[in-house]
């Protein structure tokens, strides 16, 4: 796929653009860049976009994704909350699946085999929405760990379940059956498992023993594609094989790794994640034609209802089992309903619709549901989903973090004003009395808000020892900014300046660690810096 060089830039220049805007506006950055995207394909902004290729999306977006995912999830949180996710990423999966497929088929009208792979395309969630919306809402622990758990597995044996049903739509091949497909399911999952956990020592081995951290990075993103190619070579989940890869290297980062490579590792695949759902959800709205929309709108609203109707069923009758099969296991109703209403789809839905064969029967109406669904799920979802979360009485506001942040604010406006006010001063553009009269009022509001801060450190502890922290991690990127600049300019040598940037990055790991509530005994642990 060639690409002129002006085209390229004009998509980052957009893309960043509307990354920016949608920070500013606080709405998450996902949907203004799938809005964004529709509105420069309609406008002719940037002609002579080509459309989304699912190689792309499967090749190279997928396996970083999935190995950024693991690589940075709350691996405690995974692992005691890992009896729901398990059971929601395999019997939940296929339940999704035949019951999606099963409503499609009544609604639509579709064939058995059409109807079955497009809810295998629409069974898939997006983790990019599901974290973003976590981040932004005080959601309660062991909710959002399911949740994120289930979104980086589900993937996985989504895709096996996808190619399986597609084999027998296109291929012809007449053996299948929801057994099967179950048994199918289940061994892709446990194959992807023990390969990427495989790989993952094995390039913990390598990385423990390297101790550069540009080739460590060289190394996490080979074993990111490595795990993917070779699952699927092996027709095991490659999506399951990158997830536990990751989580793998994840661990053992955290406890074998100088803090130097910590971060610098973390940083690349922050970045990573970033440019590649930039990419992915701006190529979402640039793909989608609104035509394509209106002219099956009747089709997509109805099989939005079928996806929706699929989830449930997917979702209320395995944690009704495990409520009987294990009580202390139980997730609360509310949290239930949450894991429906949550349910965003994203590129990965596109990008099997795309990918299907010209031989698939009803091929352009079930890429068009495909886009449709998926448009709207990421546009009217991704939207909604904070409200849902306050509504359910989920997101739990902290009135004493509110209160400190009112009088931070408080705090830093009047600042600015008097600061501004001195410089009208001295320029002589404000006579003595009023200079005065003002000061003094601005003295009073600023007096104020630096007593009630001290009022509520004092009388919340947590809350003040928090801001503590958050002060000291400032402090501590001012110190490293400040000793990368001495260092390019020759002032102190390189291996003076090297040690004292590996004591700030443990500083940061450690201060990290605290701020996120991980468990003691994680932070600290790396290896120290050469």
């Amino acid at each position: 796929m060639h690409l002129e060089m002006p085209l390229i830039i004009g998509l980052m220049v957009a893309a960043s653009s509307l990354a920016i805007a949608a920070k500013r506006v606080r709405i998450p950055y996902n949907v203004a860049l799938v809005v964004g995207g529709l509105l420069i394909a309609v406008g002719g902004i940037l002609p002579g976009v080509p459309p989304l290729n699912p190689e792309v999306v499967f090749l190279v977006c997928l396996p970083l994704l999935l190995f950024e995912g693991g690589i940075t999830a709350d691996v405690a949180n995974v692992r005691a909350n890992l009896l729901p996710i398990a059971t929601l990423a395999t019997l939940g999966m296929v339940l999704a699946i035949a019951a999606t497929g099963t409503a499609l088929h009544f609604a639509l009208e579709l064939a058995w085999g059409p109807a079955l792979l497009l809810g295998a395309m629409l069974a898939v969630t997006d983790t990019v929405s599901i974290l973003y919306a976590f981040r932004r809402a005080p959601v309660p622990r062991r909710l959002s760990g399911i949740m994120q758990g289930e979104s980086l597995f589900n993937d996985g044996t989504a895709l096996v379940a996808y190619a399986a049903i597609a084999n027998i739509v296109v291929g012809g091949d007449s053996s299948f059956s929801l057994p099967l497909l179950g048994a199918k399911v289940l061994g892709a999952t446990v194959g992807g498992l023990v390969l990427g956990l495989a790989l993952g020592l094995v390039a913990g081995f390598v990385i423990r023993h390297t101790e550069d951290p540009l080739a460590e990075i060289m190394v996490t993103t080979a074993l990111a594609f490595a795990a993917f190619v070779i699952g699927e070579q092996l027709h095991l989940s490659g999506a399951i094989a990158a997830v536990t890869a990751g989580l793998s290297t994840g661990i053992n980062l955290r406890r074998h790794v100088a803090p130097q490579s910590q971060v610098a590792i973390h940083t690349f695949w922050e970045y990573a994640a970033f440019g590649v759902n930039t990419f992915l959800f701006l190529s979402v709205g640039l793909t989608t034609r609104p035509q394509t929309l209106v002219a099956h709108m009747t089709q997509t609203v109805l099989a939005v209802a079928c996806v929706f109707a699929g989830r449930a069923v997917a979702i209320y009758l395995p944690f009704l089992l495990l409520r009987l099969v294990r009580p202390s296991e139980a997730v609360p109703l509310r949290w239930q309903h949450v894991f429906i209403l949550g349910n965003i789809k994203g590129a990965l839905s596109i990008g099997l619709a795309l990918g299907l064969p010209e031989a698939t029967p009803s091929r352009e109406l079930l890429v068009a549901i495909a886009f449709g669904v998926t448009f709207v799920s990421l546009v009217i979802q991704g939207l909604a989903l904070t409200g849902i979360l306050k509504r359910l009485g989920l997101f739990h506001e902290d009135p004493v973090a509110y209160a400190v942040a009112e009088q931070q604010a408080r705090l830093i406006a009047s600042r600015a004003a008097r600061q501004e006010l001195e410089v009208l001063h001295d320029q002589g553009l404000i006579p003595r009395a009023a200079y005065e009269h003002l000061r003094s009022d601005y003295q009073v509001g600023i007096a104020g808000a630096e007593r009630e801060l001290r009022r509520l450190s004092e009388q919340h502890l947590a809350q003040g020892a928090r801001i503590v922290l958050v002060t000291r991690r400032r402090l501590i990127d001012a110190e490293r900014t400040a000793l990368l600049s001495a260092r390019r300019a020759g002032l102190i040598p390189e291996a003076t300046a090297e040690a004292q940037l590996a004591r700030l990055d443990e500083r940061t790991l450690e201060l990290e660690h605290v701020l996120s509530g991980a468990p003691e005994g994680e932070a600290g642990n790396g290896r120290k810096a050469s």
